[in-house]
This record gives C-alpha cells, sequence and structure tokens, in this order.
C-alpha cells in the first residue's frame, strides 16, 4: 500500500511539473513536455480531481481532453520514397504522352519503351508508417493499434486505447474487452453495444488512433528487396513503392501475394495503371511477402496509337489486345497497312495487316513481335490551294466546275492591297506521271470572269498570286545586284524597280546611302516573284531529261522584274512580259530578240530571232516562246537614266545638275554660270563614287594587313608591347577613316580650255570650289601640327621650324606635300651649298606631311602606307568640310 502511495505521490509531482510548464507555454503551443501516457493517467482521475488540478495550474482542460486526438490528426507523414533515375531501357510514357504528335514522329523505334516501370521509380528513404489514411471498415485490429473512445451523455470522457498483447482493450468504468481479429466495423458496434448497455445515459464515438506497425517482405525482381516496416494499412501497390519499385526485368503482370507459404491472390498492374481497377490490391498483414517474377514475353508497338510502348503478355493477347493496351488508334493512323514484325524459327518475317477487319484483330501475339501502325498520307486530293498576295490563303474543298473566280470575287476583299492585277499562276501536277505544268492568267480579267483568263480548276491545283513590288521598298538596295545564288543555280529575279513614284524615290535616296552589293533573300517581299517562284523553278529543273528541256525561259533588259520564269501552256512574248511585271520606260519597243536552243541531229545550234515587240505585246503578232528561250529586251538608242552632278562653294549657281552622257566638267561650269570672284581653282576639290568605293576597299585590305601584323606580333615570343598597342591604335584610325573619293583635277587648266585635262561626268559627281585660301598646314610628327598664314618667304623648313621641329619618330626623308588641288609631292630636304637653289615652292592651301618612321619599332610596309592613306583622306576631308 505503501509503495503505491509513494509511486502515486511521485506521479502527482511529475504531472504537476509537466502542468506547470503546460500553463507556463500554453500562449506558445508548446505542450510536447506532457508524454501521451501521462496524459491517459489525468485522464483517468475522477471528473472533480482533473478540474481541480486544472484550475491550480491555468490549464485549459480542453487542451488536455484533444491532445491525443490533435498529436495523431497533425503529425504529417515523412516522405517515404524519393523519385529515381530510370535506366534508358526503362518506360518514359509520361513524357512521350505529353508530347507533341509532332515529336512523336520524330521519335525512332528505339526510342519506344517498356511501359509502366517509371510508376514505381522511387528510392525508399525511410520505414515511417502511415499515419493519416483513412481506415476502412474490414481493417482486422491487432496487437499495438490504438482505438479512440469519446463517451459522452451525463458526462464527457475522453479515452486513447492500445490494444494490449492479449489483444484487449481497458476502457475505465467498464473493463477489459477483446478486440483482437475483429474489423473496424466490428469494433464501433461492440463498444457502442457495450456503453449503452452498461453506462446508463452514455453513449460512444470510437475512432482508430495510431495503427500499429507490421513486418513484411518484398522480394524477387524489387529495386531493394528486404524485409520492410510499414503501416498495417500498408496495400501491395504500397509496398512496392516503399521497395522502390522494380527492376528492368521485372513482371508488372504478375505480382503475387504470397502469405504462410501459399499464394493468396495474384495482382496485375495493368488493371491499375490503364484501367484504375485497385480491387486486387490487398492489405497485407504481418509477414505477408509480396514476390515480384522476371517479366514474360513482350510486344512492342509504335506509330499511330495513344501510348506506343513495350507491352507485357500474359500468354493469350490478340492483336487487338495490344491496340486497347495502347490505348487504341489514333485519328491519323492508317489501318488498312498495319505491319507485323516477327521473328520465328530464327527467321525474321514480316506480314500486312488490315485491323478494320476481324480476323486481324483476332491475331494471336507471341513474344518479340513488333506492330507498326503508319500515318495516313498528308496530302488531301479534293483541294484546291490559294497562296500569295490573297487575303485568305489556304486549302479549300475542290468542287466540279470550280473556278478562280469562286475563290476570287473582288479585288479589294480578297486580294492585298499590293496585288498584281496583270499576273498569276495556276500550279498543275499530272496525277500520274507528278510533273509539273504551269497556266498564266490575268488576275483582273479573272476577276471580270473572261472565261480565257477564268480558269477551271482540277484537284490539288496551286493558284498564286504576286505583290507588284519585288523588295521592300524601305529597305531598297543600292545599284541593281544580282540575287547571291550559284551561277548555275535557277534564279527567278535578279533585279528590280518600284513600281510607284514614292518606291522609286526612297529606291534612289537609298541608292546615293549604299554601294552597289549582293541582294538577301530577307529583302524581298513576302508574296514576291522571287520567293514563290523558287520552289517552282527548281521542280521544272528537275524535270529536265534528254527528252525534255526544263520548261523555264528567260528575260533580261529593260523589263521591270528580269529573271527566269515558268514556260506557261501556250506561252507567248506577251505573257513572258507580263510575268516580268512589264516594261520599263526604256524599253526599245521597235525590236526585241530571242536567243533559242536547237537540237540538231545530237547538235546543239543557237538561234536568234528578232521581231516587233510592239506588235508582240498588242496582238498584232504572236510570238510563241520555247523550254530556255532568253528574250532580249533593248533599251532605247541613246536612253540615259538621270545623271545628278552636284557643285557647291563659289560658283555663281550651286547646286545639284542633271547632266547629258558625254558632257563634261567645263559644260557643267559653265552652265552653273562659271565661278565668283573668290574662288580659287587650284584648291578644287573633285570627288567620285568609284573613287569613293576603291578607297573604302584599299583601307578595308589595309585593315585586314594590319590585323595580320597584330596576330604575328602577339604570337611572337620577346615582341614589345609598345609595338602592338601602337599597331591596335593605328588599326582604330584606320578603321574610323570614312572615304572621300577624291581624283585630282587641274581646274585652271580645263577652265583655260585645256580639253585634254577635262573629264567626262558621272552619276554621283561632286565638284566644291574653296574660296581664296591663305593658309598652309602642317600635320603628322612635329611637335606642334597646326596651320599658318600663307608666306612666299617662308620654305618648308621655315614652317617645321616654326611647329616646333619634328618628334623623335618622325621619318624626315619620307616627308611630302599634299597640294591644295590634292596633288602629292615628296620633299627632299636639301643640304649644304646649295640649299636655298633647290627648295620646294609651297603654295596657299597646300599641307605639309611629317610622317611616322616605320622602323622605329618594328618595321613593317603596312604601317607606312597606312599612315599615309590616312593623312591624305584627312586632308580631303578637311578641305570638303569647309563647305
Amino acid at each position: 500500500m505503501h509503495v503505491v502511495l509513494r509511486k502515486f505521490i511521485t506521479w502527482g509531482v511529475a504531472l504537476s511539473i509537466s502542468l506547470v510548464g503546460l500553463g507556463m507555454l500554453s500562449q506558445n503551443a508548446e505542450a510536447q513536455q506532457i508524454t501521451q501516457a501521462q496524459i491517459e493517467q489525468f485522464r483517468q482521475l475522477p471528473r472533480a480531481q482533473q478540474e481541480a488540478l486544472a484550475r491550480q495550474y491555468g490549464i485549459d482542460l480542453s487542451m488536455l481532453e484533444g491532445q491525443a486526438g490533435s498529436n495523431t490528426e497533425a503529425r504529417q507523414d515523412p516522405a517515404t520514397v524519393e523519385a529515381r533515375e530510370l535506366s534508358d531501357t526503362q518506360s518514359d510514357y509520361e513524357g512521350e504522352r505529353t508530347g507533341s504528335r509532332t515529336d512523336r514522329e520524330r521519335e525512332t523505334e528505339a526510342e519506344v519503351k517498356p511501359f509502366g516501370y517509371n510508376v514505381f521509380a522511387g528510392r525508399p528513404t525511410t520505414f515511417a508508417p502511415v499515419n493519416n489514411a483513412p481506415v476502412p471498415g474490414s481493417y482486422r485490429l491487432g496487437v499495438g493499434d490504438t482505438v479512440m473512445v469519446q463517451l459522452y451523455g451525463q458526462e464527457s470522457i475522453s479515452h486513447s486505447l492500445v490494444v494490449d498483447r492479449e489483444g484487449r482493450i481497458t476502457i475505465p468504468r467498464l473493463g477489459p474487452l477483446t478486440v483482437a481479429g475483429l474489423s473496424y466495423n466490428e469494433l464501433k458496434e461492440l463498444v457502442r453495444n457495450q456503453v449503452s448497455t452498461r453506462m446508463i445515459g452514455m453513449q460512444a464515438a470510437v475512432s482508430m488512433g495510431e495503427l500499429r506497425s507490421m513486418q513484411i517482405f518484398v522480394l524477387g525482381e524489387a529495386y531493394q528487396p528486404g524485409a520492410y516496416t510499414v503501416s498495417s494499412l500498408t496495400t501491395i501497390s504500397q509496398a512496392l513503392f516503399a521497395s522502390g519499385g522494380v527492376t528492368e526485368i521485372a513482371s508488372l503482370r504478375d505480382i503475387r501475394l504470397m502469405r504462410a507459404g501459399e499464394m493468396v491472390t495474384g495482382f496485375d498492374l495493368y488493371d491499375l495503371l490503364i484501367r484504375g481497377d485497385a480491387s486486387k490490391d490487398r492489405i497485407l498483414q504481418p509477414g505477408d511477402a509480396v514476390f515480384i517474377p522476371a517479366r514474360g514475353p513482350m510486344v512492342k508497338i509504335s506509330g499511330e496509337v495513344v501510348r506506343p510502348a513495350i507491352y507485357e503478355l500474359t500468354g493469350n493477347e490478340s492483336l487487338d489486345d495490344v491496340i486497347q493496351l495502347a490505348g487504341g488508334l489514333l485519328p491519323s493512323a492508317y489501318p488498312d497497312a498495319v505491319q507485323l514484325h516477327r521473328a520465328d524459327r530464327g527467321q525474321r518475317s514480316l506480314r500486312t495487316l488490315d485491323v478494320s477487319s476481324q480476323s486481324a484483330l483476332s491475331l494471336a501475339m507471341q513474344g518479340g513481335d513488333e506492330i507498326r501502325v503508319p500515318r495516313i498520307s498528308e496530302v488531301i486530293d479534293n483541294s484546291v490551294s490559294i497562296v500569295g498576295a490573297a487575303t485568305r490563303t489556304g486549302s479549300y474543298e475542290w468542287r466540279s466546275g470550280i473556278k478562280i473566280s469562286d475563290f476570287v470575287k473582288s479585288p479589294t476583299q480578297d486580294l492585298q492591297a499590293d496585288a498584281d492585277l496583270n499576273y498569276g499562276l495556276v500550279i498543275r501536277e499530272d496525277q500520274q506521271t507528278r510533273e509539273m505544268t504551269v497556266l498564266q492568267f490575268d488576275v483582273a480579267s479573272a476577276l471580270r470572269g473572261d472565261m480565257e483568263h477564268d480558269l477551271r480548276l482540277q484537284p490539288r491545283d496551286q493558284v498564286m498570286f504576286f505583290s507588284r513590288f519585288e523588295k521592300e521598298y524601305r529597305r531598297a538596295l543600292a545599284g541593281y545586284g544580282q540575287y547571291a545564288s550559284n551561277p548555275e543555280e535557277v534564279r527567278p529575279v535578279e533585279d528590280g524597280e518600284e513600281a510607284e513614284q514614292r518606291h522609286e524615290q526612297q529606291f534612289e535616296q537609298d541608292s546615293e546611302a549604299q554601294p552597289i552589293r549582293t541582294v538577301r533573300e530577307s529583302e524581298y517581299t513576302p508574296n514576291s516573284r522571287t520567293r514563290l517562284l523558287r520552289s517552282v523553278l527548281a521542280r521544272l529543273s528537275s524535270q529536265e531529261s534528254s527528252d525534255a528541256s526544263a520548261l523555264f525561259v528567260r528575260i533580261s533588259g529593260e523589263a521591270r522584274f528580269p529573271g527566269n520564269y515558268p514556260l506557261v501552256e501556250n506561252g507567248s512574248v506577251a505573257d513572258l512580259i507580263a510575268a516580268a511585271g512589264g516594261l520599263k520606260e526604256s524599253a526599245y519597243l521597235a525590236r526585241a530578240e530571242i536567243t533559242r536552243t536547237l537540237i540538231d541531229g545530237g547538235n546543239a545550234m543557237t538561234d536568234y530571232l528578232s521581231f516587233n515587240l510592239l506588235d508582240a505585246i498588242t496582238g498584232v503578232e504572236r510570238v510563241d516562246i520555247r523550254a530556255r528561250d532568253h528574250l532580249s529586251v533593248f533599251r532605247i538608242p541613246e536612253w540615259q537614266d538621270t545623271v545628278q552632278v552636284e557643285l557647291t562653294g563659289e560658283v555663281m549657281f550651286p547646286g545639284s545638275y542633271s547632266v547629258r552622257r558625254g558632257e563634261t566638267l567645263i559644260d557643267v561650269v559653265e552652265r552653273a554660270g562659271g565661278l565668283t570672284q573668290h574662288a580659287y581653282p587650284p584648291g578644287a576639290v573633285f570627288t567620285r563614287e568609284e573613287v569613293k568605293e576603291q578607297e573604302r576597299q584599299r583601307v578595308a585590305q589595309l585593315a585586314r594587313n594590319l590585323r595580320q601584323e597584330l596576330a604575328s606580333i602577339s604570337l611572337t615570343e620577346g615582341s614589345r608591347v609598345g609595338n602592338y598597342e601602337e599597331l591596335n591604335s593605328l588599326l582604330s584610325d584606320l578603321q574610323g577613316t570614312e572615304p572621300v573619293g577624291r581624283m585630282v583635277v587641274n581646274l585652271e587648266s580645263i577652265l583655260a580650255g585645256d580639253r585634254a585635262q577635262d573629264l567626262t561626268l558621272r552619276d554621283g559627281d561632286s565638284l566644291y570650289i574653296p574660296n581664296q585660301l591663305n593658309t598652309v598646314s602642317i600635320i603628322g610628327e612635329v611637335q606642334m601640327p597646326t596651320t599658318y598664314r600663307y608666306e612666299q618667304r617662308y620654305s618648308v623648313s621655315d614652317y617645321l621650324a616654326r611647329s616646333g621641329g619634328t618628334k623623335r619618330r618622325a621619318d624626315e626623308e619620307r616627308m611630302f606635300i599634299i597640294r591644295a588641288n590634292g596633288e602629292i609631292e615628296p620633299y627632299h630636304q636639301q643640304r649644304g651649298w646649295f640649299a636655298s637653289s633647290g627648295r620646294m615652292q609651297l603654295e596657299p592651301g597646300d599641307t605639309i606631311v611629317v610622317p611616322l618612321d616605320s622602323t622605329y619599332r618594328e618595321p613593317t610596309q603596312v604601317w607606312a602606307t597606312s599612315t599615309q592613306i590616312i593623312y591624305q583622306l584627312a586632308v580631303a576631308a578637311a578641305a570638303i568640310a569647309r563647305l
């Protein structure tokens, strides 16, 4: 008795301390200091004593009553399985299913993988049991299970009762009850009956608390076979997850539940994975073993099915069963020619099956079979395609008797604003020979219903509408470049001219700013002849043979869009000119010429056919064209495009002048009223675009040479850093130098009537006449480069002395004078008795240049040449800058 009392006092002290801690920490909800066993003992005290203790220590009694339930409900199960990588041979079905149909089409047969293995691909991290899963009514109680009993009625009492080793729970004031082996539903019924019968005025609510753990075995082809401690609610599939899934050779269709050496049930995982049927996913019992045998025969299905994969057979599947395992055929599948590859008696065989028939679907499958479901053809036979400059392009249904005007009724509603109303094509393919023929029509006439041009269409015809403009006018090219490609390649359009005045103006502006260069594909309009005809011409070129020439023709000269075009049926010169966008204003209408190649007796002969171009266009004379004909449209004799020349500076009427071919510099100066009285003809600056381009190319070549010098210096062991830095600085100066294009002219001699000094003008030429100059400049390697007032009595040496003399790196042996008109004269210092008589006479506007000694560091010819060019361009640019 004393021992019991001493234990109770000891427990009371411990409980009091815990309750004090609970009271102090109740604000932070930290009640973990009281164990579950202490709470249960507290609940066994009479209600009055519970309330007294709660009042004494300031504890909310409801907190203790809900402690056990909250511990169970709030507990979060730790993760027991984490993902692991699959081997290349295992299934990647999820990725395939979420991929697009186009991605699946690009997959090779080797990428089709076994089905279902990735679902159970995990790596076990802990053996913690699952505690928050709902308990089914059929669950059998065992030793270690916790039963929660809530009594309510006259008073409210909660009990957390653990099934002891004898299979019983003890309810205070009610006594022990044997519950081991009962189902959860039977337990609830038993407790409710006992409470209502033996405790007057009381009723009971029963639930399950923490469930017991048990040991089971996962054996065979498991990822990590062995014994596992799991929750008593664990099923076959959960055991597979806990063991990390299965190996690459495991069977998914013959999972066996073994109990006491006997097979309890088999589990086909395909039922769960494909149909979601978990009826055979049994709850395990302590000591059960989940056995995973090696997989059985496999069959592979690929192509146009929902789930292409490798599937396991159970031994009696038919072709229809395999197709259903793969989710069935896609709408794009072609069922009439399904291929079955089979290995039989050491040989491979192939069968083509029509799976729309029952006999083919009932064919029994064998291990190693490969089924390939092909895709239907993408070609739509009963369609007509509209491409190009139409507002609604795409494919449309073909009907008998349909015409072009049935698709395009209004030029404003059905065609784009830039559509060419004079030229359209129908691309037609022969159904038997697959050869292409081309028909041409006038779009405007077709819209009016003209039977000659409103062509009747056939299935798979392609109707093309073109833009009036060949190139994007905002990115118009300088000059008329040729389309960049192999000379032997068929080139549809080589050059072009804008059709409307605003495009021509933009073209001229861009031409002045850019050099002649190659036309890029991106600079053509989306519906240009170049872009739309490229594939057509390539197809026609591929039809060329020894029996037939390639069906395209060529037009050059004064056409708006010269180049290669398809030869249309019954084509004429008028058709070809319409295809080329018409003629330029400069076209010579009295005569044109066709160059034709004839084959006679195995020899090729060239024939020339001249005709009146105006008659051919107006229909007075029909001139037919043949394959590979070349139509040349000549320019009007003496026709010259507008040539503009710019006169600025000291002329009576400066401005831009249009000149005729053959006019010279003196002619345009006289038209400008001559020079003013302040003009200084020796300092005239004449520039030409061609010379500017030559300067640009020369500077670019020198820059490349300098880069090579830099690379050589950087790779040479022991090179001086100073050489590299100076060359790099020179390269930067050279790259920043803008070409001027100055030509040396002797304007004084030209004005004096010396025709030998005069020159014929070209487009873009410019003449600048400065006013009276009275200065001499000195630049380069001098102490103070500057400009001085010209004094006739001063020599070169005098100006050098006034600039502080030359620097240490100056090359005095290569000094030169740039005259006001751009001429260059070398200067050689005269020393000794004859220095005064042999000195060079300077003139107003001259520039003394003291170059850098190229041998000062590392000798390089590129250095000397580059510095001289920079000085020349700088002087010319300074002269023009006076404008």
